[in-house]
């Protein structure tokens, strides 16, 4: 199950996933403008309000992503504040961020890493009440997300890096997006496990297909 948590609710495991971040995103992928020399990687974004949503198989950290509420300060709206301006915020309340599975990652009850993941964000979007999310990517990335039956806006193409555009889009989420995820994946129950302050926080979840 991905645990959900704000960063104080854990320091110990949040240590761990600075340096999973550092590791997949900094040493395997090759984000160097965030290379730190503690080699945990973090930015001015993973503050009190940004939450966590990590997957432990056997005591490893395999999947992680993060979710920035667009009430605080958030990424897209660093890069490109005149693009947000456009977006209403209470149907996109959350920015979805550094999201990766380990390499070579395991399939856990039969069911892949990446699939968990993928699954286990939408079902805690929807269980924060969002209808929608908006994120900075590749086209790649968006490709996949198409796969899996995502509805999205390519809002525009804000910069390149070595040549790949990045671009900011709007994506739906809808319960019947998460419908397809679980009969897909034959995931039968609730991915979450909601931990403290945040156990609180959401609303009813969605209930298994």
């Amino acid at each position: 199950m991905l645990q959900i948590i704000h960063e104080y609710d854990d320091p110990a495991l949040m240590d761990r996933v600075w340096l999973f971040r550092h590791t997949r995103f900094v040493e395997q992928l090759g984000w160097q403008a965030v290379r730190r020399a503690d080699r945990r990687e973090r930015d001015q974004f993973d503050g009190p309000s940004a939450i966590h949503l990590i997957l432990e198989h056997e005591k490893r950290i395999v999947a992680y992503s993060r979710l920035l509420p667009t009430s605080f300060p958030y990424l897209a709206a660093e890069f490109c504040p005149h693009l947000m301006a456009t977006l209403p915020a209470e149907r996109y309340p959350f920015e979805w961020t550094r999201c990766a599975t380990a390499r070579n990652a395991p399939t856990i009850n039969g069911i892949g890493t990446s699939d968990l993941l993928m699954t286990g964000v939408l079902e805690c979007l929807l269980a924060l009440g969002a209808r929608g999310v908006v994120f900075l990517t590749y086209p790649r990335v968006l490709a996949m997300m198409r796969r899996r039956g995502y509805q999205f806006d390519l809002i525009e193409t804000v910069a390149e890096e070595n040549s790949v555009p990045i671009q900011l889009v709007a994506a739906s989420v809808s319960r019947d997006l998460l419908r397809l995820h679980r009969d897909k994946y034959r995931i039968s129950q609730s991915l979450l496990c909601w931990r403290g302050s945040l156990a609180g926080d959401r609303k009813s979840s969605p209930a298994a297909a």
